[in-house]
């Protein structure tokens, strides 16, 4: 599907979410829930008022659904733009795993190891963490980008 195409769909659809209440009536329970599956521990720290204000308008899923609506055309142009411009600043790809040995994770871990080798980074398994392996292993995060800045 063409680029604009699906932009323009991402559009209508966020307005039509939006018209239709979604947001005031599941953001925070959404956010809460996606953050909660996004870890291996532990909840959602943001402050529940926070969490509110922002995530009962439509501004977050509009433009959660616009960049999704993107990722496709966003890592193609990625792809061309390392093959002219290659990555030579100190590069670290710190991958979370949650500690299983099931093929999607591993699946994950393959393609993390295989970024790292195509664009010449170090790289690290963040464990145990999911997705949101900033709020898992913050620690590990932080000593990551020192150790790459150190380089």
């Amino acid at each position: 599907m063409p680029a604009a195409l699906r932009t323009g769909a991402a559009r209508a659809l966020g307005r039509a979410v939006t018209a239709a209440g979604l947001p005031a009536a599941l953001g925070p329970t959404a956010r809460r829930a996606t953050v909660r599956a996004s870890r291996t521990g532990g909840g959602d720290p943001a402050a529940r008022d926070l969490v509110r204000r922002c995530y009962r308008t439509g501004r977050v899923w509009r433009g959660a659904l616009l960049e999704n609506s993107r990722y496709p055309d966003m890592a193609a142009e990625l792809a061309a733009l390392r093959r002219t411009r290659p990555l030579t600043a100190p590069t670290t790809v710190l991958a979370g795993h949650d500690g299983s040995a099931g093929r999607g994770a591993l699946r994950w871990l393959g393609r993390q190891a295989d970024l790292a080798d195509r664009i010449g980074a170090r790289f690290e398994v963040a464990e145990p963490a999911g997705h949101l392996v900033m709020l898992d292993r913050p620690d590990q995060v932080a000593r990551a980008v020192m150790e790459t800045s150190e380089r």
